[in-house]
């Protein structure tokens, strides 16, 4: 067996081989390395050491003078097929290449032109530098054991094995690396397809199949199930399996294929379909076909969407048909056939399609010969120069005189039974939209005539043309943007909420932040709400109203508060959230007499409910989220006594083996933020298992940390419960209120957490699944914490401190934007 692919190409009608197209030169006078100062001409090439593999300089099969630098491998049963192509983008107009290295270590391409192609873009220091084709089929530049580039990194339209496939250079600080596959445009024609082969870009730990045009999946191999024994990426039944391993840091994730002993191929051809041979055996197995009507197993995502009343079928017709004009797709100018068809498919009112050619004065200088036609069925004719293809449905309306008298009569029959049933029927539908409408008046307000998609337009238009910091959401933006259709956040008019909150009267008042007032209000089914109004002078507020509609729309947890709705009319930005009537944690747990309304078992319930609501937002929900900004004025109660976490102005996506992020805006509030954000302006999920440990041993004590304790030695909460912790008097943090009902090894237990949670270095603390095991699990052993951060307030002396033990605090003041220099 040879180890080195083939491309066989399969077409609908039958199997078509791909004839060998190479100018052939003697392996037996090749070598397999290029040093400096060595040329490597049209006519010759560089060999494998065993043979398999061939870098030569070749002819467009399509018959163009293009030519092309490639490896490519000869096979006894089939003809030469090409594994890897140099130039794709940059093809040379006749035989005058030259491949070589440089004196500075450069691997160039250069013909007559005077056009010199660069394939390394790290530079060589030109010693010991050489360039060597593999057995595996990787060409790689070296400066002495230093790999400079290979050529496994920049794929084409076939995988070998020992390929990655994935995202690289995360934490470079330039521009992440994307390697996947790209299909050739035509059978002949290797110049960039419309499908690509790689990792999901959402981070779901699998390997996908689109089109480049319109980014439709056509193909997923199912989710990493972490282990490299049993993964099979393609779901299908045949003697041999392919198995892959998944690697995933903060810097890099990939799929790479590590089969070993095995001769076979991988490709995706240029139809979208991903074929697999097998040497041993010579099968071809076949895994998608997007140009099917429909898509089946092994994989294959149904991607009809559209669902069209005329199916997914497209006639080719010449015939003069009942058409409208045609307009131009203005988006993009160099669309092909398949790409039309595939926009119109997905637009139901898209009737058909056509391929034709612009006047010279639509198209700009060197543009394309052909672009995208959409028709709708109309009253006029129109006399089709090009070749249309129309949907099943569409043929239909073109009918013949002969019909006419026929189809008549079955309309007057139809009249005569159906009308009086149809007449029931709208009876009924008024009656019952009419009963839906009453009850659900205030979201659907008469103002709110813009409704849904209007109303996410704005948003989106606001995200793109203010002036805010993009990166704060953008994440939540693309998806947003990617599942617009799906959204189902009530976009509520300006009107209801003047009528339910009495218009914005000063006694429904119950809270005012930097971002503007909140108000209390009423609907007319008698549901209460509270409403959040951006001041119109508020830039973070704006930021935050985005910020809150893009994410806590989309999250769904007991533990989280409800966003019911939003305004955005007349220059107004509210949200419309539940109400909660027992006001936020801090209202109780701070005040001397209401501290004894929230008893132990009470407290060990509200910490319960926010680590679970934190383990939803960091691991279970659809999206990873970073709070950023938790606090005890931030938790919640319903009527119940139920926490929920609320105020995600500031929060942030992480990606799915995203660790850790950095902004030069610091948001959030003194007492709460962690050592590495407020300091260096790094986050991450130990940020909030920080601002979480606070707010325990807060709940815990009834003290807030941003107030000074031991007047001699200057500390904060955190120092004050520390040096009860090593003095062995931990019971004495607890608050006295709860001295009657607490339980001393619990309580003793859940301070241990709370200092775990906030130790200094990030890396220390335990995450929210270990948390919540920590709690709920009591003969776990915990781990001894180490001394907490901020844990001692410098820079005050005796003289200045109060003389009693809680006399002077510390404003709690939220942070809204720090410039770190």
């Amino acid at each position: 067996m040879k180890q080195c692919l083939v491309v066989v190409f399969l077409h609908s009608v039958g199997l078509l081989v791909f004839s060998c197209w190479f100018f052939h030169v003697g392996v037996s006078n090749s070598t397999d390395t290029l040093v400096v100062g060595q040329e490597m001409k049209d006519w010759e090439n560089i060999a494998s050491p065993n043979g398999y593999f061939q870098l030569s300089f070749f002819g467009s099969p399509s018959g163009s003078t293009n030519r092309y630098l490639g490896i490519h491998c000869e096979i006894p049963f089939r003809n030469t097929t090409v594994v890897w192509l140099a130039n794709r983008d940059n093809p040379m107009t006749d035989s005058s290449g030259v491949l070589k290295i440089t004196q500075e270590g450069n691997l160039m391409i250069n013909d007559s032109r005077g056009i010199s192609i660069t394939l390394n873009s790290q530079q060589s220091s030109g010693i010991n530098t050489s360039a060597t084709l593999l057995d595996s089929g990787n060409f790689v530049l070296r400066s002495g054991d230093h790999i400079v580039w290979q050529s496994f990194d920049h794929p084409s339209d076939v995988w070998l094995k020992g390929m990655k496939l994935g995202t690289f250079n995360l934490k470079s600080g330039g521009k992440p690396q994307h390697r996947f596959l790209t299909s050739w445009s035509t059978p002949e024609d290797p110049d960039p397809g419309r499908f690509t082969l790689g990792i999901d870009p959402n981070n779901t730990k699998q390997l996908i199949t689109r089109r480049r045009s319109t980014r439709v999946v056509y193909w997923r191999s199912g989710m990493w199930n972490g282990s490299d024994d049993d993964y099979a990426l393609f779901n299908i039944n045949f003697s041999i399996s392919f198995k892959f391993s998944y690697f995933s840091n903060e810097n890099e994730s990939y799929f790479i294929w590590n089969n070993t002993g095995m001769d076979n191929l991988i490709w995706l051809d240029p139809f979208g379909v991903l074929y697999i041979y097998d040497f041993g055996t010579r099968n071809i197995m076949v895994n998608c076909d997007p140009d099917q009507g429909y898509l089946k197993s092994r994989g294959c995502v149904n991607y009809n969407a559209a669902n069209c009343i005329g199916g997914d079928v497209f006639k080719e017709t010449r015939k003069s048909m009942e058409l409208d004009w045609y307009l131009f797709n203005p988006f993009n100018l160099s669309l092909d056939l398949s790409d039309c068809k595939e926009i119109c498919r997905t637009n139901c009112s898209c009737q058909g399609y056509a391929s034709v050619t612009p006047y010279a004065s639509e198209t700009p200088t060197n543009g394309p010969t052909s672009l995208c036609a959409f028709y709708k069925v109309s009253v006029y004719t129109w006399d089709i120069q090009d070749v249309l293809y129309i949907r099943n449905n569409s043929l239909a309306k073109s009918e013949s005189p002969n019909n006419t008298t026929l189809n008549n009569r079955k309309r007057h029959l139809w009249l005569i039974i159906g009308g009086p049933i149809a007449s029931l029927l709208i009876l009924t539908l008024i009656s019952l939209l009419c009963y839906l409408r009453l009850k659900n008046r205030s979201f659907k307000g008469g103002s709110n005539k813009a409704g849904i998609v209007q109303g996410m337009q704005l948003l989106m238009d606001e995200l793109n043309n203010s002036g805010t910091t993009i990166d704060e959401f953008s994440n939540a933006g693309k998806l947003m943007l990617r599942e617009k259709k799906d959204c189902e956040l009530p976009f509520v008019s300006f009107s209801t909420i003047e009528t339910a909150t009495e218009y914005f009267s000063e006694k429904n008042k119950i809270g005012q932040g930097g971002y503007g007032p909140v108000y209390k209000g009423q609907l007319v089914n008698g549901q209460e709400i509270a409403v959040k109004r951006l001041s119109s002078s508020s830039r973070q507020g704006l930021e935050e109203f985005k910020n809150e509609v893009l994410l806590i729309s989309r999250l769904q947890h007991c533990n989280l508060v409800r966003l019911l709705g939003c305004c955005m009319q007349r220059n107004e930005r509210i949200l419309i959230y539940e109400y909660l009537p027992n006001n936020s944690l801090d209202f109780f747990i701070f005040d001397v007499t209401k501290q004894y309304l929230l008893d132990w078992k009470m407290r060990v319930r509200i910490i319960g409910g926010i680590a679970q609501g934190l383990l939803y937002l960091h691991k279970y929900s659809r999206l990873k989220i970073i709070h950023r900004d938790l606090k005890t004025s931030n938790i919640l109660l319903d009527k119940d006594m139920n926490p929920k976490i609320s105020d995600f102005g500031t929060a942030r996506i992480f990606c799915d083996d995203e660790n850790q992020a950095s902004t030069k805006r610091i948001v959030g509030t003194h007492g709460y933020m962690s050592p590495e954000y407020a300091m260096d302006g790094l986050f991450s999920v130990k940020s909030d298992v920080f601002s979480f440990g606070v707010m325990m041993l807060e709940i815990i004590s009834g003290k807030k940390n941003t107030s000074f304790y031991r007047p001699d030695r200057a500390l904060n909460l955190l120092g004050y419960a520390w040096e009860l912790w090593k003095e062995g008097n931990g019971l004495e943090l607890v608050d006295q209120a709860l001295v009657e009902t607490s339980s001393i090894s619990e309580a003793m237990r859940y301070i241990q957490v709370g200092f775990l949670c906030v130790q200094e270095i990030a890396a220390d603390r335990p995450n929210m699944l270990d948390i919540v095991s920590m709690l709920t699990t009591e003969t776990m052993v915990l781990p001894t914490p180490k001394q907490p951060a901020f844990s001692k307030i410098m820079g005050v002396t005796n003289a200045s401190m109060p003389k009693t033990p809680e006399l002077c605090s510390i404003n709690d003041v939220t942070i809204s934007e720090v410039e770190v220099r």
